[in-house]
């Protein structure tokens, strides 16, 4: 089977709507990914202010939060994905709480991190919205 093959394969694998189930498993991906980075190289300034162990938890949430919305967001088993989505904001707003916290006991300003990881919080909000109604994707009969 030719690479081109497999590719169309595995996109007409994909239930409605294809683009934004990439799309947010793309998402999921780049929190797998932080979450990891978070891990391995924690940021000084955020370790300095949590401690290892907190530190350790608060990437803990990325890499559950990424991990289980890769492995629910193609099936369609919302309920799981929630669950994922609640853990990767846990996340998030650990971030942002420390990031507050600077802002307020460090010089300079941490308004422009606050504003991203708010913008990082976006899609996940959206998301929560766009599935809350169900436990598993709606199905239609072909």
């Amino acid at each position: 089977m030719s690479p081109t093959r497999v590719v169309k394969f595995l996109w007409n694998s994909i239930t409605e709507p294809r683009h934004l189930k990439v799309a947010y498993a793309a998402i999921y991906a780049v929190v797998l990914g932080t979450g990891m980075a978070t891990l391995l190289h924690p940021p000084r300034t955020i370790e300095g202010e949590l401690g290892q162990l907190l530190t350790v938890i608060w990437s803990a949430f990325l890499l559950l939060g990424g991990f289980g919305g890769l492995l629910t967001v193609f099936p369609g088993w919302w309920w799981a994905e929630r669950l994922s989505i609640v853990l990767t904001l846990t996340g998030l707003g650990i971030y942002a709480l420390v990031v507050v916290s600077l802002h307020f006991t460090s010089s300079g300003s941490r308004l422009t991190q606050l504003g991203t990881i708010l913008l990082a919080a976006s899609p996940f909000i959206i998301r929560w919205v766009l599935i809350r109604k169900y436990s598993f994707e709606p199905r239609t009969r072909g």
